[in-house]
């Protein structure tokens, strides 16, 4: 008998976070083949946050539950806690063997048949893929903080490493929070919850530099609990912005070769004189097919609901992709 699966993620506002969760529900809807009709929730976790009616009832039609809980009180000017804070609530509060958390700037592609996990694990996701405060070990100016939240989190064993899948270094084990599958079971969430919460009232200040203490705190939340990660394929997660910053033979090729893609393709560019932000990211990356139906199909939704260009832009997003003249061109990492 198969396992019962659940899908969660964060909405908020009426800006860019609602669109990526419109984008993701439709786009999860038309390509997942076995999963199309998953339950999936939709969470709206701090005040002063709301969600037009006009979302949820889109995402309504995509099938999609969406409730406002506000679980993050204490840290609202935080807002990657929400992410723990809501995987702990819907572990508690939905009857399903496996819940799939989905950062809301997803793109699906394909089914993720790999979110069903091998029966000798309980978390399936994806290696983080810059260093950012990740450590290389003992010598590592992040080493001490590594060592500080080991004790907090309660890892035994800290001499676990991964690769980081754009700037290839190797770090203690450092997971990307974007796609996590866990056995609802093992209680993984609740227990990341404790970490993330114990860090924070420790007096840790959020900065640019350690934004993503959440996912810190949960890759050393999965070192105390389990020795048994599995790490989904590449095409999971696929850090589309940093293609070109890839190596070669990690680079996928077409949307064909993706299950799902990771990047902010509604987040406005502050140059207005420049190329926005999707163009950018889907027109420059190289070597790679943009003429699938898939990509088609993301290019067209993109254009329908991202604002209009306005004249700089649009006579540089002519210019720049004409044919010969991206070969001149400093691609950015």
């Amino acid at each position: 008998m198969s396992e019962s699966i659940a899908f969660i993620m964060c909405t908020e506002g009426g800006g860019q976070l609602a669109k990526e969760s419109l984008l993701m529900a439709e786009s999860f809807r038309k390509f997942t083949g076995s999963f199309k009709e998953a339950p999936i929730y939709s969470f709206q976790v701090r005040e002063k946050h709301d969600v037009s009616p006009e979302t949820i009832a889109k995402l309504a039609s995509f099938g999609v539950k969406h409730q406002k809980v506000i679980l993050n009180t204490k840290y609202p000017d935080y807002p990657l806690a929400n992410k723990p804070l809501l995987c702990a609530y819907a572990e508690q509060a939905i009857e399903a063997d496996i819940i799939v958390f989905l950062d809301s700037d997803l793109v699906f592609f394909a089914e993720p048949k790999e979110f069903h996990l091998p029966p000798e694990y309980g978390i399936g996701i994806r290696p983080e893929h810059h260093k950012m405060i990740g450590s290389e070990g003992s010598s590592d100016p992040n080493e001490d903080y590594w060592m500080r939240l080991y004790g907090i989190a309660g890892v035994k064993d800290p001499d676990r490493f991964v690769t980081t899948t754009v700037d290839q270094k190797k770090i203690r084990a450092f997971w990307n929070s974007g796609v996590v599958a866990v056995r609802r079971k093992l209680g993984i969430f609740t227990a990341w919850k404790h970490t993330i919460e114990q860090l924070l009232e420790e007096g840790t200040s959020i900065t640019k530099e350690n934004w993503y203490y959440e996912q810190s705190a949960l890759s050393a939340t999965i070192c105390a609990m389990t020795d048994n990660v599995f790490h989904f394929s590449p095409g999971y997660n696929y850090p589309v912005h940093s293609h070109n910053a890839m190596p070669v033979s990690e680079r996928v090729a077409s949307f064909e070769d993706v299950i799902c893609i990771h990047d902010h393709l509604f987040r406005p560019r502050k140059e207005q004189y420049r190329e926005r932000t999707w163009v950018k990211t889907l027109k420059r990356m190289k070597e790679f097919d943009r003429s699938t139906s898939k990509y088609q199909w993301l290019y067209d939704y993109l254009q329908i609901h991202n604002p209009k260009p306005n004249l700089a832009q649009q006579t540089l997003e002519t210019v720049l992709f004409l044919p010969g003249v991206q070969w001149l061109l400093p691609y950015q990492k």
